[in-house]
């Protein structure tokens, strides 16, 4: 019979897991050596938890797109419009930037199947949230679920140097929503000969 994991050593998993975001946002390349130095603990340790390096990396994947997840389905079950409920999630990845560790943001591909498991439910969560604004009509019919995943991947990280990251990217999420708004959207070939026009 297989004993649920104490206390101390899920606490001690956490501080691993939050040393080595910090480390590897700095250095994706980052050895275990300096993980556990950053984290307090001995490389045995280190090793007790994760079997490898890659074992690391992906428990720190799967528990970031964990947390998106957990944010999209709370948005979800907001029945605000649809255009809200993507600047809820955008607005809300934001706070968060700052604990994920994600392809997008940096972090080396995975084809983990947790992982994809659970970046598939993103994905159709995201989508529904699109979904909603294309039928009531808050958001323009051509914007795909891809899109708001791009951007929000943009604004989640702060760029260096800049210290009120918030309020900077609370200002470009309003500048996209203005430009996904129903109201706002180009007939498809007239922003093609835009895009391709000599400047």
């Amino acid at each position: 019979m297989s004993r649920a994991p104490r206390s101390d050593g899920i606490a001690n998993r956490e501080k691993v897991l939050a040393a080595a975001l910090r480390t590897l946002q700095r250095d994706v390349t980052a050895p275990m050596a300096l993980i556990a130095q950053e984290a307090g603990v001995g490389v045995g340790t280190l090793y007790r938890h994760f079997r490898d390096r890659d074992d690391l990396v992906v428990a720190l994947q799967v528990r970031s797109i964990g947390m998106v997840l957990a944010l999209v389905e709370e948005v979800l079950s907001d029945e605000r419009p649809g255009i809200d409920a993507v600047r809820e999630f955008l607005s809300r990845t934001v706070e968060h930037g700052s604990e994920l560790f994600l392809p997008y943001h940096g972090a080396p591909v995975t084809t983990d199947p947790d992982y994809q498991e659970l970046d598939q439910r993103v994905w159709e969560g995201i989508s529904e949230l699109v979904k909603r604004g294309i039928a009531d009509k808050t958001l323009r019919a051509d914007l795909t679920v891809h899109d708001v995943i791009i951007f929000g991947s943009l604004v989640a990280a702060p760029l260096p140097g800049v210290t009120n990251w918030r309020d900077v990217a609370g200002r470009q999420i309003e500048f996209f929503l203005t430009a996904v708004h129903r109201g706002t959207a180009q007939p498809p070939g007239r922003a093609r000969r835009q895009r391709h026009a000599p400047g």
